[in-house]
């Protein structure tokens, strides 16, 4: 008994509900079974089997529940949602199959003429006690299906809900056959017939839309604006949205500039799954990333057309110049050290060319840098060599005045300075580009050879 309860204690709340359910179906329809059989009432008999297909149905519940719960596997990669919407349609076939059933026998009875129906008390205390039991199962589902999002349950609500207005229906004409009216109890009957196929109906239409996919209505629109608010997202070009499971699987394709790298690219990317999750609920989220020249300025264009360009390295100091003939480019390109000018021409040509096809331009001047990706490591030498490390710190101060930090080194036969100096907290990029410049020239009239000058204004 004991470790039945711990069973029962570790089950989810979404199986917990079915097996609340399965017990109340099977003890009311026993009960009502017994009670239509002596009183001869077809209401009555009717809800047994309403309730006995209940049973079935929390039965049926109760599997699907736990297949659904199961992780993804190699044979179903997204999952077993989908179990619960099969369960939820094999219900509606059962509730269907009822409500023919009970409508036949109903219209029967009708035709026959009367039917010999004893409306005993405890006939009356079962609907009464039945009606309590309906509205708290009802009450109980829906809630549980509506926060796990698991279309099985809300199926179940929805059919005790259909219960709930059977057993008024049932009590009703047990009212009537007190009363002396002729088919009341029947008339009764064809009424939970009727509650039960339209049940039964919109159980099926709303689990047949998910089955086949059936994009949720709005929702599409509601992923679309939370994208389009993400850092990084320039265009929204496709959203696509299903659900299954009490889960929804959306598909987003954005457009992102052509400049993000594939780390930044892949942040943008996380960003837009956390904004579906954070609109929609629990989701699984597949984005797609497409380049995209929206919004872009024609520094970026041409720094874009000469990410195309096999060879280029980097770009930078881009220029766009207007003039009598038309535009004009100018930009730095890095390009590997160890390639002769040779092999270097058809690479420019290429930049060249892809320039002129991002837009119109009359001339393209790009000054050619050299790249050492296996560069040997730099030697500080600022101890070794303290009188060039003198005339270095000299040239900054001349500049910036004050103490600033100079480190020379030596990579090879290059000389490399690398110093930090401050800046005007409220000057601009441009200000502080012009003081490191500024800097720059001095250390190389100060320091002859010197390779590279590396500035940071802080």
């Amino acid at each position: 008994m004991e470790r039945a309860s711990r069973t029962i204690a570790n089950m989810s709340n979404a199986r917990r509900t079915a097996l609340m359910s399965l017990a109340a179906a099977l003890l009311l329809a026993a009960a009502k079974l017994v009670v239509g059989l002596t009183t001869g009432s077809l209401g009555v008999l009717a809800e047994a089997v309403h309730s006995a297909l209940d049973a079935a149905a929390a039965v049926l519940t109760l599997y699907a529940v736990g297949v659904a719960e199961r992780p993804p596997d190699a044979a179903h990669q997204y999952g077993h949602g989908k179990a619960q919407h099969l369960a939820a349609l094999f219900e509606a076939l059962l509730l269907s199959a009822a409500a023919l059933w009970i409508a036949t026998e109903a219209v029967s009875r009708l035709r026959s003429g009367s039917h010999d129906v004893d409306p005993t008390w405890y006939a009356f205390a079962l609907m009464g006690g039945v009606l309590v039991v309906d509205a708290a199962r009802t009450t109980v589902s829906l809630r549980e299906g509506r926060r796990g999002r698991n279309a099985a349950l809300i199926a179940n609500a929805y059919h005790f809900g259909s219960d709930f207005a059977g057993t008024v229906a049932v009590l009703i004409g047990l009212v009537l056959v007190s009363a002396g009216v002729d088919g009341g109890d029947a008339w009764a009957a064809l009424f939970v017939a009727v509650l039960v196929l339209v049940a039964a109906v919109r159980l099926a239409v709303g689990n047949v839309h998910v089955l086949m996919d059936r994009a949720p209505i709005g929702l599409a629109g509601e992923i679309e604006r939370a994208v389009r608010g993400v850092q990084g997202v320039r265009e929204v070009r496709a959203v696509r949205v299903r659900e299954a499971g009490g889960e929804s699987f959306a598909d987003v394709t954005i457009g992102v500039s052509r400049l993000e790298g594939l780390e930044r690219s892949h942040e943008t990317m996380d960003r837009v799954e956390q904004a579906v999750r954070d609109r929609v609920g629990p989701a699984q989220v597949t984005v797609h990333v497409e380049p995209t020249a929206s919004r872009e300025r024609p520094t970026e264009r041409v720094a874009a057309a000469a990410l195309r360009v096999p060879g280029v390295v980097e770009t930078h100091n881009i220029n766009v110049l207007e003039g009598p003939d038309g535009r004009a480019v100018t930009l730095h390109a890095r390009l590997g050290a160890n390639f002769t000018m040779a092999q270097v021409a058809p690479v420019l040509a290429r930049l060249k060319r892809e320039i002129g096809q991002e837009f119109g331009v009359a001339r393209v001047y790009i000054h050619v840098e050299p790249f050492h990706p296996e560069a040997q490591p730099a030697r500080d030498v600022s101890a070794d060599e303290p009188g060039l490390t003198a005339r270095a710190h000299e040239a900054v101060r001349s500049v910036t005045g004050g103490d600033p930090e100079v480190v020379v080194y030596r990579q090879g036969d290059r000389l490399l300075v690398v110093t930090s100096v401050h800046g005007d907290p409220s000057a601009s990029v441009s200000g502080g580009h012009t003081v490191a410049s500024r800097v720059e020239d001095a250390v190389r009239d100060a320091l002859e050879g010197v390779a590279d000058v590396i500035v940071e204004v802080v």
